[in-house]
């Protein structure tokens, strides 16, 4: 009886009195729990509801259901009150907010942050490891060729895996194998899988030996874009040298987006299909490439013909995967075959220089909201002629559980264009009333399988598609020298490819989804 008065007295102290991280990791899914710690991992690198803290036993990933944290920064001491929660085999405690008794309150901020725990390759696959703050160095052995996120680093110990998480802005197109890497991250772990996540590019530390590659070749307003895929040193940039063009001269040329782009100006408008050399072009660090010959062909390699896919604000939360390499690469296949377009896709942070060297823009259904200077680029970006696609889903289709579904995001900064999404939740198979216009011509028939319908707010806004109810289900809107068209559901450009994991459903290929897809790519590419 004695024991068990004790072991109920020690229940209750984890109720009300602060434990160290290591200690609270001890108990049961399900036990509330104090514990204070310094924030190692702020809100946004991961998601808006998600940081890491860490005190001198250990690291927790803590997870806030129903909202986003505000004021929080690296840096900051703060005492959490939550339960101990076990997320595909990933500790963490979670702030519930809808519950009072539950809490995040900061105790001082600008401290200093704890070192980073030096480790092996190996020691990545350490559970006992798993939250800290850690720093490892490794040679590239494998990225997975699935899922170039995993990307695999060895020193001689074993291998561990370095996952690049969505919301980071770390491109990885950037690792090679044989690439050797410092990383700093905090360890965590999906299912079987342990990992180490690191919370910017800043955090990496690459051994470049890789020389520039150009990753196209287009030309804008009779000016050739040269596109690198990554920062080169423009000592190396010689006119009518190391970048020649057959038949022409190079007047001269500017840098852009941060020396990944250069900007000729040549003698006289290129009207038919020319070569290209680029030669000995070195980036930052020293490494020169060969010589590559790019034939540019002024029908196809235009402007007009670029389409960028958002991929960096939580398109594969949850049971998602609006990529174009997952749910969406029917989307994608079919606008290159049907359009000639030039498609990409981005996790990078949004900036007007990125959105300028493309004339469409797609958002498929966000599940991570966009930072201030993100929504500028974007209204820039239409402002200055792009073409903007907004693609939403149903209310409350919050993936991630941040507090934030897509019409909650979107309708941040889309009432600059006139309209805002109900955030309501419609399903009809056909919608059913199709207004003619260019985008809708051979569309009789679309879907809708749990979306939302859009509010019109001003008359520069057209209505393109409507419910049985008369509520408009998607939109084209005019704002200043481009236009936007935002449709309410994300399923009938799913083809039902993607991660296995995921459950998804063919809407590509139901009644005239695709048709309608390819339309709006069209009509924004040409006006």
């Amino acid at each position: 009886m004695r024991k068990i008065f004790i072991l109920f007295l020690a229940i209750i102290s984890v109720l009300t009195f602060s434990l160290t991280i290591l200690e609270a990791k001890q108990f049961s899914d399900g036990t509330d729990v104090i514990v204070r710690g310094i924030v190692t991992v702020e809100p946004g690198p991961f998601d808006v509801n998600i940081i890491f803290i860490q005190d001198d036993t250990s690291g927790i990933n803590i997870y806030l259901r129903g909202g986003y944290f505000e004021g929080i920064e690296r840096g900051d001491l703060v005492e959490i009150s939550g339960y101990l929660w076990t997320h595909r085999l990933n500790r963490e405690i979670i702030i519930d907010n809808d519950k009072d008794k539950y809490y995040i309150k900061v105790i001082s901020k600008g401290n200093k942050l704890p070192q980073p725990k030096e480790i092996r390759t190996n020691d990545i696959n350490d559970e006992k490891l798993q939250g800290l703050l850690v720093k490892v160095e490794g040679d590239i052995v494998e990225i997975d060729k699935g899922d170039s996120r995993k990307i695999y680093i060895d020193d001689g110990s074993g291998k561990g895996m370095v996952f690049i998480r969505e919301n980071t802005g770390i491109d990885t197109a950037y690792f090679k194998e044989g690439m050797h890497l410092k990383v700093i991250g905090v360890l965590g772990r999906y299912q079987a899988a342990f990992e180490l996540w690191p919370r910017s590019m800043e955090d990496i530390e690459a051994g470049d030996i890789f020389p520039p590659e150009v990753k196209s070749i287009f030309l804008k307003e009779d000016e050739v874009y040269v596109v690198f895929n990554e920062p080169v040193d423009e000592k190396s940039i010689i006119d009518n040298q190391t970048i020649k063009i057959a038949g022409k001269t190079i007047k001269s040329h500017k840098p852009y987006f941060n020396n990944r782009v250069f900007i000729f100006d040549v003698d006289s408008p290129i009207n038919q299909s020319t070569k290209i050399m680029v030669r000995f072009v070195k980036d930052i660090n020293g490494n020169k490439m060969g010589s590559i010959i790019y034939t540019l062909d002024p029908t196809k390699d235009i402007y007009v013909k670029r389409v960028l896919f958002d991929a960096g604000h939580g398109q594969q939360a949850g049971n998602a995967d609006w990529v174009i390499e997952g749910a969406y690469s029917d989307f994608a296949e079919s606008i290159k075959k049907e359009l000639g377009a030039h498609v990409e896709s981005t996790k990078e942070k949004l900036t007007y220089e990125l959105l300028s060297l493309y004339k469409v823009f797609i958002i498929p259904e966000p599940n991570r909201p966009f930072e201030k200077d993100e929504i500028d680029a974007i209204i820039k970006f239409v402002k200055n002629g792009g073409g903007l696609f907004l693609i939403a889903d149903h209310g409350d289709s919050d993936r991630n559980g941040n507090g934030w579904d897509s019409p909650k995001i979107f309708n941040v900064f889309v009432e600059i264009f006139g309209f805002k999404f109900n955030g309501d939740n419609i399903q009809e198979e056909p919608v059913k009333y199709v207004i003619p216009h260019d985008i809708t011509n051979n569309v009789k028939e679309v879907g809708a399988w749990a979306g939302t319908t859009i509010k019109v707010l001003e008359n520069n806004v057209q209505i393109l598609l409507e419910t049985k109810d008369k509520k408009p289900y998607m939109v084209l809107a005019k704002y200043d020298n481009g236009f936007v068209v935002a449709i309410g559901d994300s399923s009938p450009f799913d083809d039902g490819t993607g991660d296995i994991n995921d459950t998804l459903h063919d809407g590509w290929h139901w009644g005239d989804n695709a048709r309608l897809a390819v339309n709006v790519v069209d009509f924004l590419m040409t006006n």
